[in-house]
């Protein structure tokens, strides 16, 4: 999903620069939620305006513009290269320093010891930080044609900051990153509503059960397009085939449900998205069946979507051994190879 362009994106350098050298960062809070009234603010030293209308296509009498994917990164240690540490997928960014009661911050100055006051040019209802597998942004010439197309790289951040029109192809590149991080919170998001749903859900029939393969594909058109719409029912029917025990390791314990039973979730072995479920109705098969979903804690599951390559390669192995068998045996056919590549594929 296209949620961004290259005409609202704005990468904000954080921690460099002589103002900061000599006086402080002002936007030592931007990582910070208000308290006042629980936004993020991208502070900026005084005077240092964003020119709205040059970079984003604001009008003239315009004071700011909406929906700017603002992006903050730090010099990596022993490096000119920086790297992302958070992000807001949809800000509203000011053409001048802006003040407000409870909005500004107060820091002394790292000469004189006076009282400074950090105004504000970016303002955000949220704010994601990277925690792992940041993305490096090269600030260095001495590239090959390969590492990097674009012109002239070491000044990106000589005025602490750039915006998506300057490095089109390292503008591709980030876009790509951040929809990717996004897409897979999505899913986590979508998953914890689906594991809700499953554990309210009634078992289907045997008959059901024995046909859930062969089940005609139905989808479902939400916000982000359209997706599977899958039935709760066959998963809760793999946590009773299994008897609520992780399938990757029985030992596992979780907690009792109020349904007296331990909690597991229900996690589609070949990934249950569109491109995979049209794949297979080619085949006249629907992968929203018992034979592919496999019953595991709550654990195993994030390791799935969050583990390391080596985690998430191991754990897919354990699960296809396992279901290999019966996904034949319902008529869907996939190598172990053919599995690992469909999660390569996801964010």
């Amino acid at each position: 999903m296209n949620r961004f362009g290259p005409q609202n994106l704005l990468v904000v350098d954080m921690g460099t620069g002589s103002y900061y050298r000599e006086q402080g960062g002002h936007e030592r809070f931007n990582l910070d939620r208000n308290r006042a009234d629980g936004k993020y603010y991208g502070y900026c030293p005084p005077l240092d305006s964003i020119d709205i209308c040059k970079h984003f296509g604001a009008k003239s009498r315009e004071g700011y513009v909406d929906g700017i994917l603002v992006i903050y990164v730090v010099k990596k240690e022993k490096s000119n290269n920086r790297e992302i540490i958070a992000f807001c997928p949809s800000a509203r960014v000011y053409g001048r320093p802006q003040s407000g009661k409870g909005l500004n911050r107060e820091f002394p100055n790292k000469k004189s010891g006076e009282k400074m006051v950090a105004t504000y040019s970016i303002v955000s209802d949220k704010l994601i930080e990277v925690v792992k597998a940041r993305l490096t942004i090269i600030n260095d010439d001495t590239l090959t044609k390969d590492e990097n197309t674009d012109e002239r790289t070491s000044n990106r951040f000589r005025a602490q900051r750039f915006y998506g029109d300057k490095y089109p192809n390292l503008t591709t590149k980030i876009i790509t990153y951040i929809e990717g991080i996004l897409d897979e919170k999505d899913l986590i998001d979508d998953d914890f509503e689906e594991q809700e749903e499953i554990q309210k859900a009634d078992v289907p029939t045997p008959s059901e059960i024995q046909g859930s393969a062969n089940r005609p594909l139905s989808t479902v058109i939400g916000e982000r397009g359209e997706s599977v719409r899958k039935d709760m029912r066959y998963s809760k029917a793999a946590l009773v085939q299994a008897k609520y025990t992780c399938q990757l390791d029985s030992t596992h314990k979780t907690f009792t449900t109020a349904r007296g039973v331990p909690y597991m979730e229900g996690h589609h072995l070949i990934p249950c998205t569109l491109v995979n479920a049209r794949r297979f109705e080619k085949e006249g098969k629907n992968i929203d069946c018992v034979e592919n979903i496999v019953c595991i804690c709550p654990n195993c599951h994030r390791a799935v979507h969050f583990g390391d390559k080596p985690t998430k390669k191991a754990i897919i192995k354990v699960m296809y051994d396992q279901q290999a068998k019966r996904l034949l045996r319902a008529g869907i056919t996939i190598t172990e190879e053919g599995l690992l590549s469909l999660y390569e594929k996801q964010p």
